[in-house]
């Protein structure tokens, strides 16, 4: 027999050489899930339930909304914009503007947290004239 060369082989027996007979495939264990996936269904679960958990509040509708918040009450209207302010609240329009308090004295706003103001007065008015003509998004008191 003569030496093969690496891309030659020598040829097969019959029996191998013969096309195989066709049996009917073996029925097949369903796909197990990998893990994977599992992980991007639990991400997606967590997600929706974050988003569902902090829409909740937004979304339910009680009967009456609550009492104004507590202490004194001023109001008045300024820019065509009805305000309301107490010591330590706003709202513009019946719309709660959320005030944080500063540590030297003064609150921020949630329209504008760069600034500091002396007052919920001067918060709100600032709030007004960074609005323009736009709403609040959130309501007053949370109804």
């Amino acid at each position: 027999m003569a030496a093969l060369t690496p891309l030659e082989h020598a040829p097969l027996p019959e029996h191998l050489s013969a096309p195989p007979e066709t049996a009917p495939p073996a029925p097949s264990a369903p796909p197990r899930p990998r893990r994977r996936g599992l992980l991007g269904a639990l991400l997606a679960l967590t997600g929706l339930a974050g988003t569902a958990g902090a829409l909740t509040p937004l979304l339910r509708t009680t009967g009456a909304p609550p009492s104004p918040a507590p202490g004194p009450r001023a109001a008045e209207t300024y820019r065509g914009r009805e305000l309301a302010y107490g010591p330590d609240w706003a709202t513009i329009d019946g719309r709660a503007l959320h005030l944080m308090p500063r540590a030297g004295g003064g609150f921020v706003s949630a329209v504008d947290h760069f600034t500091p103001y002396p007052s919920p007065r001067a918060a709100a008015r600032a709030a007004v004239d960074e609005l323009g003509g736009a709403r609040l998004s959130t309501p007053a008191h949370g109804a």
